[in-house]
């Protein structure tokens, strides 16, 4: 049981315990480590040096991940752009051919 302060609520077990043995139990003594990283098994180099690169793989693909997708919408809109054309040019040049072919308009 971990009490960080005396006047901490007891928990359930606590109570439990103190009716059983007539003393609350003794907290455990954890001793806290030199380092808050994985209980000191990495320096803080090593975490810097591997945040570092966490960071920079991350960026990395994330900036890949972006150009992919914008050269995928720029596609998706060259492809929507010239099926549009495709759809009004042929009544574009049917326009301009009557209009400069009609008789008699000069």
């Amino acid at each position: 049981m971990k009490r960080k302060a005396a006047r901490e609520l007891p928990i359930l077990t606590d109570v439990v315990e103190l009716h059983a043995t007539g003393s609350f139990p003794k907290p455990e003594h954890v001793p806290e480590p030199g380092s808050p990283y994985a209980a000191g098994l990495l320096s803080e180099q090593d975490i810097a040096a591997l945040q570092a690169m966490l960071v920079s793989r991350t960026l990395d693909l994330t900036d890949e991940l972006l150009h992919a997708a914008a050269r995928e919408i720029e596609a998706v809109l060259i492809e929507r752009v010239i099926d549009r054309l495709r759809a009004a040019l042929p009544e574009l040049v049917a326009v301009a051919l009557r209009e400069q072919l009609a008789p008699g308009e000069d």
